[in-house]
Protein backbone atom coordinates (compact mmCIF):
# COMPACT_ATOMS: atom_id res chain seq x y z
CA UNK A 1 0.00 0.00 0.00
CA UNK A 2 1.17 3.21 -1.39
CA UNK A 3 1.46 5.79 1.86
CA UNK A 4 -0.27 9.49 1.44
CA UNK A 5 2.50 11.86 1.01
CA UNK A 6 -0.19 14.75 0.23
CA UNK A 7 -1.81 16.19 3.73
CA UNK A 8 -2.30 19.67 2.69
CA UNK A 9 -1.22 22.70 5.09
CA UNK A 10 -3.72 24.12 6.68
CA UNK A 11 -3.02 27.87 7.69
CA UNK A 12 -1.99 30.44 4.91
CA UNK A 13 -1.08 32.87 7.05
CA UNK A 14 -0.25 36.49 4.72
CA UNK A 15 1.11 39.90 6.68
CA UNK A 16 -1.77 42.22 7.50
CA UNK A 17 0.60 45.14 7.32
CA UNK A 18 0.65 43.91 3.61
CA UNK A 19 -2.63 45.33 4.02
CA UNK A 20 -3.06 49.16 3.42
CA UNK A 21 -2.23 50.99 6.82
CA UNK A 22 -5.16 52.68 8.76
CA UNK A 23 -6.29 56.15 6.40
CA UNK A 24 -6.30 58.88 8.64
CA UNK A 25 -7.60 62.11 6.51
CA UNK A 26 -6.98 65.72 7.55
CA UNK A 27 -8.45 68.91 5.74
CA UNK A 28 -5.81 69.85 4.20
CA UNK A 29 -2.42 70.83 4.72
CA UNK A 30 -2.30 74.69 6.65
CA UNK A 31 1.32 74.23 7.78
CA UNK A 32 1.70 77.65 5.70
CA UNK A 33 -0.03 79.33 8.48
CA UNK A 34 2.21 79.47 10.85
CA UNK A 35 5.51 81.45 10.39
CA UNK A 36 8.50 80.35 12.75
CA UNK A 37 10.68 83.22 12.87
CA UNK A 38 13.31 82.14 15.71
CA UNK A 39 16.38 80.11 14.43
CA UNK A 40 16.28 77.84 17.08
CA UNK A 41 12.83 77.28 16.86
CA UNK A 42 13.29 76.71 13.05
CA UNK A 43 15.56 74.20 13.70
CA UNK A 44 13.94 71.98 16.19
CA UNK A 45 11.33 71.83 13.76
CA UNK A 46 13.07 70.50 10.97
CA UNK A 47 14.67 68.07 13.08
CA UNK A 48 11.08 66.65 13.98
CA UNK A 49 10.51 67.05 10.15
CA UNK A 50 13.50 65.31 9.35
CA UNK A 51 12.53 62.41 11.37
CA UNK A 52 9.08 62.32 10.08
CA UNK A 53 10.66 61.97 6.85
CA UNK A 54 12.60 58.63 7.45
CA UNK A 55 9.25 57.16 8.78
CA UNK A 56 7.41 57.51 4.92
CA UNK A 57 3.63 57.09 7.32
CA UNK A 58 0.53 57.21 4.55
CA UNK A 59 0.30 60.68 3.37
CA UNK A 60 -2.12 62.34 5.37
CA UNK A 61 -1.51 61.39 8.43
CA UNK A 62 2.03 62.91 7.82
CA UNK A 63 0.24 65.62 6.87
CA UNK A 64 -1.40 66.10 10.30
CA UNK A 65 2.22 65.22 12.20
CA UNK A 66 3.49 67.84 10.31
CA UNK A 67 1.14 70.61 10.91
CA UNK A 68 1.02 69.46 15.28
CA UNK A 69 5.11 69.87 14.81
CA UNK A 70 4.59 72.97 13.81
CA UNK A 71 2.15 74.31 15.95
CA UNK A 72 4.05 72.74 19.02
CA UNK A 73 7.23 74.54 18.23
CA UNK A 74 5.09 77.47 16.89
CA UNK A 75 3.44 77.29 20.73
CA UNK A 76 7.19 76.67 22.47
CA UNK A 77 8.76 80.15 20.62
CA UNK A 78 5.88 82.10 21.74
CA UNK A 79 5.47 81.33 24.89
CA UNK A 80 9.39 82.45 25.53
CA UNK A 81 8.30 85.33 23.98
CA UNK A 82 5.90 85.92 25.90
CA UNK A 83 7.30 85.18 29.04
CA UNK A 84 4.87 81.97 29.78
CA UNK A 85 8.07 79.68 29.96
CA UNK A 86 11.83 80.47 31.24
CA UNK A 87 13.71 80.93 27.61
CA UNK A 88 16.76 79.22 28.95
CA UNK A 89 13.88 76.29 29.53
CA UNK A 90 12.69 76.72 26.05
CA UNK A 91 16.57 76.91 24.39
CA UNK A 92 17.49 73.70 26.10
CA UNK A 93 14.46 71.50 24.99
CA UNK A 94 14.68 72.64 21.53
CA UNK A 95 18.20 72.11 21.20
CA UNK A 96 17.98 68.62 22.45
CA UNK A 97 15.52 67.95 20.01
CA UNK A 98 17.91 69.04 17.33
CA UNK A 99 20.58 67.50 18.69
CA UNK A 100 19.49 63.98 19.41
CA UNK A 101 15.53 63.91 18.66
CA UNK A 102 14.95 63.56 22.26
CA UNK A 103 11.38 65.47 23.12
CA UNK A 104 11.28 64.76 27.08
CA UNK A 105 12.31 68.40 27.77
CA UNK A 106 9.30 69.66 25.37
CA UNK A 107 7.03 67.50 26.37
CA UNK A 108 8.15 68.72 30.48
CA UNK A 109 7.13 71.96 29.07
CA UNK A 110 3.65 71.44 27.22
CA UNK A 111 3.19 69.62 30.92
CA UNK A 112 3.83 72.74 32.44
CA UNK A 113 1.52 74.71 29.98
CA UNK A 114 -1.30 72.04 30.42
CA UNK A 115 -1.09 73.12 34.35
CA UNK A 116 -1.15 76.43 33.77
CA UNK A 117 -3.94 76.72 31.87
CA UNK A 118 -6.68 74.67 34.12
CA UNK A 119 -9.07 77.59 33.89
CA UNK A 120 -8.62 77.50 30.04
CA UNK A 121 -10.06 74.20 28.79
CA UNK A 122 -9.92 73.88 25.24
CA UNK A 123 -5.91 75.18 25.48
CA UNK A 124 -5.93 72.66 27.59
CA UNK A 125 -6.65 69.93 25.52
CA UNK A 126 -4.41 71.30 22.71
CA UNK A 127 -1.68 71.06 24.67
CA UNK A 128 -2.72 67.27 25.98
CA UNK A 129 -3.11 66.76 21.77
CA UNK A 130 0.48 68.18 21.39
CA UNK A 131 2.49 66.76 24.02
CA UNK A 132 0.59 63.02 22.83
CA UNK A 133 1.99 64.51 19.44
CA UNK A 134 5.54 64.27 20.19
CA UNK A 135 5.63 60.64 21.02
CA UNK A 136 2.92 58.76 18.66
CA UNK A 137 5.94 57.16 16.51
CA UNK A 138 7.57 55.77 19.33
CA UNK A 139 5.03 55.17 22.88
CA UNK A 140 1.71 54.00 22.68
CA UNK A 141 0.79 53.88 26.21
CA UNK A 142 1.14 57.35 27.50
CA UNK A 143 0.39 58.54 24.03
CA UNK A 144 -3.07 57.50 23.89
CA UNK A 145 -3.27 58.71 27.45
CA UNK A 146 -2.98 62.08 26.22
CA UNK A 147 -5.34 61.75 23.33
CA UNK A 148 -8.03 60.39 25.60
CA UNK A 149 -7.71 63.44 27.88
CA UNK A 150 -7.33 65.86 25.18
CA UNK A 151 -10.92 64.59 23.91
CA UNK A 152 -12.29 64.74 27.47
CA UNK A 153 -11.85 68.54 27.46
CA UNK A 154 -12.35 69.11 24.27
CA UNK A 155 -14.89 66.28 22.74
CA UNK A 156 -14.94 68.15 19.62
CA UNK A 157 -10.62 67.65 19.09
CA UNK A 158 -11.22 65.50 15.60
CA UNK A 159 -7.72 65.16 15.87
CA UNK A 160 -7.32 63.99 18.81
CA UNK A 161 -10.26 61.14 17.84
CA UNK A 162 -8.70 60.32 15.59
CA UNK A 163 -5.25 59.73 16.34
CA UNK A 164 -6.80 58.17 19.64
CA UNK A 165 -8.65 55.36 17.22
CA UNK A 166 -4.93 54.82 15.61
CA UNK A 167 -2.97 54.31 18.63
CA UNK A 168 -6.11 51.72 19.47
CA UNK A 169 -5.73 49.85 16.45
CA UNK A 170 -2.13 49.25 16.85
CA UNK A 171 -2.56 47.98 20.01
CA UNK A 172 -5.38 46.07 19.22
CA UNK A 173 -8.28 47.34 21.14
CA UNK A 174 -10.64 47.29 18.00
CA UNK A 175 -14.19 48.11 20.11
CA UNK A 176 -11.79 51.38 21.02
CA UNK A 177 -10.96 52.60 17.68
CA UNK A 178 -14.38 51.87 16.40
CA UNK A 179 -15.60 54.29 19.15
CA UNK A 180 -13.18 56.72 18.65
CA UNK A 181 -13.73 56.28 14.65
CA UNK A 182 -17.22 56.57 14.85
CA UNK A 183 -16.68 60.01 17.14
CA UNK A 184 -14.85 61.18 14.04
CA UNK A 185 -17.61 60.30 11.77
CA UNK A 186 -20.55 62.50 13.62
CA UNK A 187 -18.11 65.83 14.04
CA UNK A 188 -17.55 65.13 10.32
CA UNK A 189 -21.20 65.38 9.60
CA UNK A 190 -21.64 67.90 12.12
CA UNK A 191 -19.23 69.99 10.01
CA UNK A 192 -19.92 68.77 6.60
CA UNK A 193 -16.48 67.94 5.90
CA UNK A 194 -16.23 65.15 3.25
CA UNK A 195 -12.46 64.55 3.60
CA UNK A 196 -12.65 63.31 7.13
CA UNK A 197 -16.09 62.00 6.33
CA UNK A 198 -14.42 59.63 4.24
CA UNK A 199 -11.42 58.87 6.27
CA UNK A 200 -13.16 58.10 9.32
CA UNK A 201 -14.93 54.99 6.57
CA UNK A 202 -12.03 53.89 5.52
CA UNK A 203 -10.75 53.34 8.99
CA UNK A 204 -13.77 51.75 10.39
CA UNK A 205 -13.79 49.91 7.19
CA UNK A 206 -10.43 48.40 8.27
CA UNK A 207 -11.76 47.45 11.84
CA UNK A 208 -14.09 45.52 10.29
CA UNK A 209 -12.06 43.83 7.81
CA UNK A 210 -10.06 42.78 10.71
CA UNK A 211 -12.62 41.44 12.81
CA UNK A 212 -13.65 39.40 9.82
CA UNK A 213 -16.66 41.43 9.00
CA UNK A 214 -15.98 41.45 5.28
CA UNK A 215 -19.08 42.79 3.96
CA UNK A 216 -19.22 45.75 6.47
CA UNK A 217 -15.42 46.67 5.60
CA UNK A 218 -16.27 46.40 1.71
CA UNK A 219 -19.47 48.74 2.64
CA UNK A 220 -17.29 51.43 4.56
CA UNK A 221 -14.16 51.39 2.08
CA UNK A 222 -16.61 52.09 -0.90
CA UNK A 223 -18.76 54.55 0.75
CA UNK A 224 -15.12 56.16 1.20
CA UNK A 225 -13.95 55.59 -2.03
CA UNK A 226 -17.38 57.48 -3.31
CA UNK A 227 -16.36 60.77 -1.56
CA UNK A 228 -13.01 60.62 -2.76
CA UNK A 229 -13.80 59.65 -6.35
CA UNK A 230 -16.23 63.14 -5.94
CA UNK A 231 -13.69 65.28 -4.65
CA UNK A 232 -10.97 64.04 -6.96
CA UNK A 233 -9.05 62.77 -4.72
CA UNK A 234 -6.07 60.69 -5.15
CA UNK A 235 -4.09 59.72 -2.38
CA UNK A 236 -7.47 58.70 -0.86
CA UNK A 237 -8.78 56.81 -3.89
CA UNK A 238 -5.55 54.95 -3.94
CA UNK A 239 -6.27 53.84 -0.22
CA UNK A 240 -9.58 52.78 -1.03
CA UNK A 241 -8.80 50.93 -3.70
CA UNK A 242 -5.86 48.56 -1.85
CA UNK A 243 -8.03 48.37 0.59
CA UNK A 244 -11.02 47.09 -1.56
CA UNK A 245 -8.98 44.87 -3.28
CA UNK A 246 -7.68 43.33 0.28
CA UNK A 247 -11.09 41.91 0.96
CA UNK A 248 -11.41 40.50 -3.26
CA UNK A 249 -8.37 38.76 -2.34
CA UNK A 250 -10.06 37.16 1.16
CA UNK A 251 -13.23 35.85 -0.37
CA UNK A 252 -11.27 34.41 -3.00
CA UNK A 253 -12.01 36.89 -5.82
CA UNK A 254 -8.05 36.87 -7.61
CA UNK A 255 -8.79 38.45 -10.79
CA UNK A 256 -10.91 41.37 -9.08
CA UNK A 257 -8.23 41.87 -6.22
CA UNK A 258 -5.58 42.14 -8.25
CA UNK A 259 -7.34 44.83 -10.78
CA UNK A 260 -8.03 46.91 -7.79
CA UNK A 261 -4.09 46.60 -6.86
CA UNK A 262 -3.31 47.89 -10.48
CA UNK A 263 -5.62 50.57 -9.86
CA UNK A 264 -3.68 51.34 -6.63
CA UNK A 265 -0.19 50.72 -7.80
CA UNK A 266 -1.12 53.21 -10.93
CA UNK A 267 -1.84 55.99 -9.05
CA UNK A 268 0.57 55.68 -5.95
CA UNK A 269 3.28 55.52 -8.75
CA UNK A 270 1.85 58.68 -10.22
CA UNK A 271 2.09 60.48 -6.43
CA UNK A 272 5.13 58.80 -5.79
CA UNK A 273 4.45 57.30 -2.10
CA UNK A 274 7.17 54.47 -1.93
CA UNK A 275 5.48 53.04 1.31
CA UNK A 276 2.27 52.56 -0.46
CA UNK A 277 3.84 51.17 -3.92
CA UNK A 278 5.55 48.80 -1.39
CA UNK A 279 2.61 47.74 -0.28
CA UNK A 280 1.05 47.19 -3.19
CA UNK A 281 3.62 45.16 -4.40
CA UNK A 282 3.57 42.90 -1.59
CA UNK A 283 -0.39 42.83 -1.91
CA UNK A 284 0.29 41.17 -5.50
CA UNK A 285 2.88 39.34 -4.38
CA UNK A 286 -0.14 37.12 -2.60
CA UNK A 287 -2.51 37.11 -5.44
CA UNK A 288 1.09 35.51 -7.52
CA UNK A 289 1.39 33.34 -4.59
CA UNK A 290 -2.18 31.89 -4.34
CA UNK A 291 -2.30 31.37 -8.11
CA UNK A 292 1.27 29.37 -7.53
CA UNK A 293 3.43 31.61 -9.63
CA UNK A 294 6.02 31.41 -6.85
CA UNK A 295 8.59 33.54 -8.75
CA UNK A 296 6.53 35.93 -9.60
CA UNK A 297 5.74 36.63 -6.34
CA UNK A 298 9.01 36.39 -4.67
CA UNK A 299 9.77 39.03 -7.42
CA UNK A 300 6.55 41.18 -5.94
CA UNK A 301 8.16 40.60 -2.26
CA UNK A 302 11.94 41.40 -2.85
CA UNK A 303 10.20 44.90 -4.85
CA UNK A 304 8.02 45.50 -1.97
CA UNK A 305 11.39 44.91 0.80
CA UNK A 306 13.84 47.17 -1.28
CA UNK A 307 11.24 49.89 -0.98
CA UNK A 308 10.50 49.73 2.88
CA UNK A 309 14.49 48.79 3.41
CA UNK A 310 15.79 51.89 1.59
CA UNK A 311 12.68 53.90 3.99
CA UNK A 312 13.79 52.24 6.92
CA UNK A 313 10.01 51.05 6.97
CA UNK A 314 10.08 48.71 9.68
CA UNK A 315 6.56 47.43 9.69
CA UNK A 316 6.95 46.89 5.71
CA UNK A 317 9.83 44.68 6.02
CA UNK A 318 8.56 42.49 8.58
CA UNK A 319 5.78 41.93 6.15
CA UNK A 320 8.07 41.28 3.66
CA UNK A 321 10.06 38.76 5.59
CA UNK A 322 7.35 37.18 6.00
CA UNK A 323 5.91 36.64 3.28
CA UNK A 324 9.15 35.61 1.45
CA UNK A 325 9.78 32.74 4.40
CA UNK A 326 5.98 31.36 3.70
CA UNK A 327 7.68 30.76 -0.15
CA UNK A 328 10.56 29.24 0.95
CA UNK A 329 8.05 27.19 3.36
CA UNK A 330 6.45 26.60 0.68
CA UNK A 331 9.75 25.38 -1.72
CA UNK A 332 10.74 23.38 0.87
CA UNK A 333 13.76 25.68 2.15
CA UNK A 334 12.84 25.41 5.79
CA UNK A 335 15.99 27.11 7.32
CA UNK A 336 15.60 29.69 5.06
CA UNK A 337 11.97 29.91 6.02
CA UNK A 338 12.61 29.77 9.55
CA UNK A 339 14.94 32.76 9.33
CA UNK A 340 12.71 35.14 7.08
CA UNK A 341 10.03 34.20 9.89
CA UNK A 342 11.87 34.88 12.92
CA UNK A 343 13.16 37.82 11.61
CA UNK A 344 9.59 39.29 10.66
CA UNK A 345 8.46 38.16 14.43
CA UNK A 346 11.50 39.97 15.53
CA UNK A 347 10.63 43.25 14.26
CA UNK A 348 6.90 42.78 14.70
CA UNK A 349 7.50 42.15 18.54
CA UNK A 350 9.57 45.20 18.92
CA UNK A 351 6.88 47.12 17.40
CA UNK A 352 4.37 45.76 19.45
CA UNK A 353 2.06 44.99 15.96
CA UNK A 354 0.02 41.88 17.25
CA UNK A 355 -1.53 40.83 14.25
CA UNK A 356 1.82 40.56 12.36
CA UNK A 357 3.55 38.52 15.68
CA UNK A 358 0.07 36.26 15.41
CA UNK A 359 0.85 35.55 11.52
CA UNK A 360 4.38 34.98 11.93
CA UNK A 361 3.99 32.49 15.30
CA UNK A 362 1.79 30.54 12.67
CA UNK A 363 4.50 30.57 9.95
CA UNK A 364 6.65 29.23 12.28
CA UNK A 365 4.34 27.02 13.75
CA UNK A 366 3.82 25.35 10.09
CA UNK A 367 7.82 25.41 9.68
CA UNK A 368 8.40 23.34 13.19
CA UNK A 369 5.25 20.65 12.45
CA UNK A 370 7.00 19.91 8.67
CA UNK A 371 10.19 18.80 10.14
CA UNK A 372 8.58 16.76 12.87
CA UNK A 373 9.04 18.93 16.05
CA UNK A 374 4.90 18.74 16.75
CA UNK A 375 4.88 19.91 20.64
CA UNK A 376 7.13 23.44 19.50
CA UNK A 377 4.59 23.81 16.20
CA UNK A 378 1.31 23.43 18.74
CA UNK A 379 2.72 25.76 21.06
CA UNK A 380 3.31 28.62 18.22
CA UNK A 381 0.41 27.70 17.48
CA UNK A 382 -1.43 28.52 20.45
CA UNK A 383 0.13 31.94 21.15
CA UNK A 384 -0.95 32.85 17.45
CA UNK A 385 -4.47 31.73 18.84
CA UNK A 386 -4.19 33.45 21.72
CA UNK A 387 -3.44 37.00 20.09
CA UNK A 388 -5.83 36.40 17.14
CA UNK A 389 -8.57 35.95 20.25
CA UNK A 390 -7.76 38.99 21.85
CA UNK A 391 -8.15 40.97 18.84
CA UNK A 392 -11.32 39.41 17.21
CA UNK A 393 -9.40 38.51 14.20
CA UNK A 394 -11.93 35.71 13.16
CA UNK A 395 -9.42 34.67 9.81
CA UNK A 396 -6.30 34.14 12.39
CA UNK A 397 -8.49 31.98 15.09
CA UNK A 398 -9.72 29.89 11.57
CA UNK A 399 -6.32 29.67 10.55
CA UNK A 400 -4.82 28.48 13.80
CA UNK A 401 -7.91 25.87 14.31
CA UNK A 402 -6.95 24.29 11.02
CA UNK A 403 -2.96 23.94 11.88
CA UNK A 404 -3.89 22.84 15.41
CA UNK A 405 -6.14 19.93 13.74
CA UNK A 406 -3.08 18.38 11.72
CA UNK A 407 -0.94 18.90 14.72
CA UNK A 408 -4.18 16.32 16.73
CA UNK A 409 -4.50 14.17 13.29
CA UNK A 410 -0.63 13.68 13.13
CA UNK A 411 -0.41 12.65 16.56
CA UNK A 412 -3.39 10.00 15.66
CA UNK A 413 -6.25 12.05 17.71
CA UNK A 414 -8.49 12.09 14.19
CA UNK A 415 -11.84 13.28 16.34
CA UNK A 416 -10.02 15.82 17.41
CA UNK A 417 -8.78 16.55 14.68
CA UNK A 418 -11.93 16.72 13.11
CA UNK A 419 -13.56 19.36 15.42
CA UNK A 420 -10.92 21.90 14.89
CA UNK A 421 -10.92 21.27 11.07
CA UNK A 422 -14.57 21.77 11.22
CA UNK A 423 -14.34 24.65 13.47
CA UNK A 424 -12.34 26.58 11.40
CA UNK A 425 -14.54 25.45 8.35
CA UNK A 426 -17.50 27.28 10.41
CA UNK A 427 -15.26 30.74 10.49
CA UNK A 428 -14.18 30.51 7.34
CA UNK A 429 -17.45 29.91 5.74
CA UNK A 430 -18.61 32.86 7.94
CA UNK A 431 -15.70 35.04 6.55
CA UNK A 432 -16.61 33.79 2.80
CA UNK A 433 -12.94 32.92 2.81
CA UNK A 434 -13.41 30.47 -0.19
CA UNK A 435 -9.40 29.22 -0.37
CA UNK A 436 -9.32 28.10 3.39
CA UNK A 437 -12.55 26.22 2.91
CA UNK A 438 -11.07 24.13 0.10
CA UNK A 439 -7.64 23.37 2.65
CA UNK A 440 -10.14 22.07 5.35
CA UNK A 441 -12.37 20.37 3.36
CA UNK A 442 -8.89 18.43 2.01
CA UNK A 443 -7.94 18.17 5.83
CA UNK A 444 -11.46 17.05 6.55
CA UNK A 445 -10.66 14.33 3.51
CA UNK A 446 -7.79 12.63 5.38
CA UNK A 447 -9.33 12.29 8.64
CA UNK A 448 -12.13 10.04 6.96
CA UNK A 449 -9.67 8.42 4.98
CA UNK A 450 -7.54 7.34 8.02
CA UNK A 451 -10.65 6.25 9.62
CA UNK A 452 -11.69 3.93 6.88
CA UNK A 453 -14.62 6.10 5.26
CA UNK A 454 -13.21 6.39 1.64
CA UNK A 455 -16.24 7.93 -0.02
CA UNK A 456 -16.35 10.38 2.47
CA UNK A 457 -13.12 11.09 2.10
CA UNK A 458 -13.30 11.07 -1.97
CA UNK A 459 -16.50 13.89 -1.52
CA UNK A 460 -14.46 16.52 0.85
CA UNK A 461 -11.54 15.77 -2.02
CA UNK A 462 -13.72 17.10 -4.71
CA UNK A 463 -15.23 20.42 -2.64
CA UNK A 464 -12.10 20.94 -2.12
CA UNK A 465 -10.29 20.25 -5.34
CA UNK A 466 -13.33 22.30 -7.13
CA UNK A 467 -13.14 25.53 -5.08
CA UNK A 468 -9.02 25.43 -5.70
CA UNK A 469 -9.90 24.94 -9.60
CA UNK A 470 -12.97 27.90 -9.43
CA UNK A 471 -9.50 30.12 -8.00
CA UNK A 472 -6.88 28.93 -9.95
CA UNK A 473 -4.90 27.76 -6.72
CA UNK A 474 -2.00 25.56 -8.45
CA UNK A 475 -0.79 24.35 -5.02
CA UNK A 476 -3.94 23.49 -3.44
CA UNK A 477 -5.01 21.68 -6.83
CA UNK A 478 -1.91 19.67 -7.13
CA UNK A 479 -2.19 18.62 -3.24
CA UNK A 480 -6.11 17.68 -3.72
CA UNK A 481 -5.29 15.32 -7.03
CA UNK A 482 -2.63 13.97 -4.79
CA UNK A 483 -4.96 12.87 -2.48
CA UNK A 484 -7.59 11.55 -4.39
CA UNK A 485 -4.84 9.48 -6.49
CA UNK A 486 -4.04 8.26 -2.74
CA UNK A 487 -7.12 6.87 -2.53
CA UNK A 488 -7.23 5.50 -5.40
CA UNK A 489 -4.49 3.27 -4.66
CA UNK A 490 -6.46 2.25 -1.34
CA UNK A 491 -9.52 1.26 -3.38
CA UNK A 492 -7.59 -0.36 -5.74
CA UNK A 493 -7.62 1.59 -8.45
CA UNK A 494 -4.41 2.11 -10.08
CA UNK A 495 -5.64 3.79 -13.32
CA UNK A 496 -7.28 6.27 -11.51
CA UNK A 497 -4.53 7.28 -8.97
CA UNK A 498 -1.70 7.27 -12.24
CA UNK A 499 -4.06 9.94 -13.44
CA UNK A 500 -4.54 11.76 -10.22
CA UNK A 501 -0.74 11.94 -10.10
CA UNK A 502 0.52 12.70 -13.32
CA UNK A 503 -2.12 15.91 -12.77
CA UNK A 504 -0.34 16.54 -9.55
CA UNK A 505 3.01 16.19 -10.86
CA UNK A 506 2.13 18.77 -13.41
CA UNK A 507 1.07 21.24 -10.99
CA UNK A 508 3.29 20.71 -8.60
CA UNK A 509 6.19 21.29 -11.43
CA UNK A 510 4.23 24.45 -12.19
CA UNK A 511 4.47 25.87 -8.81
CA UNK A 512 8.14 24.70 -8.02
CA UNK A 513 7.54 23.14 -4.99
CA UNK A 514 10.81 20.69 -5.12
CA UNK A 515 9.81 18.03 -2.01
CA UNK A 516 5.94 17.29 -3.70
CA UNK A 517 7.71 16.92 -6.92
CA UNK A 518 10.35 14.62 -5.38
CA UNK A 519 7.15 12.98 -3.63
CA UNK A 520 5.37 12.33 -6.81
CA UNK A 521 7.75 11.40 -9.24
CA UNK A 522 8.92 8.70 -6.43
CA UNK A 523 5.12 7.31 -6.35
CA UNK A 524 4.43 7.09 -10.44
CA UNK A 525 7.80 5.44 -10.39
CA UNK A 526 6.80 3.21 -7.54
CA UNK A 527 3.41 2.90 -9.60
CA UNK A 528 4.88 1.65 -12.43
CA UNK A 529 7.16 -0.87 -11.09
CA UNK A 530 3.51 -2.17 -9.58
CA UNK A 531 2.14 -2.57 -12.78
CA UNK A 532 4.91 -4.33 -14.64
Amino acid sequence: MIASLFKKLSGVFQTASTDNSTVIQIAGDNSGDIVVNDPIAKKAFDALKAELDKKHIEISEYKQQLQTYLEIISNLSQSKQNNELPAKDVDAALQAIIDSGDVDKARALLSQLINDNEDIILKQAEYYYQRGSLTYLHESKQTLKDFVRATQLNPEHIRAWTMAGHIYARIGELDGALQAYQHVLSLAEKAGDNEWKAGSFGNMGIIYKTKGELDKALEFYQKGLEIHELLGHKEGMASDYGNIGNIHRITGELDKALEYYKKSLHIEKDLGRKEVIAMNYGNMGIIYKTQGELGKALEYYQKSLEIDESLGHKEGIASSYGNIGDIYRITGELDKALEYCQKSLEIDEFLGRKEGMANQYGNIGNIYRIIGDLDRAFEYYQKGLEIDESLGRREGIANQYGNMGIVYQTQGELDKAREYYQKSIEINESLGNKENIATQYCNLGIVYKHKGQLDKALEYFQKGLEIHECLGHKEGMASQHGNIGNLYVQKGDLNQAKAHWENALVLFEQVGTKPQIEQVSSLLAELERAQE
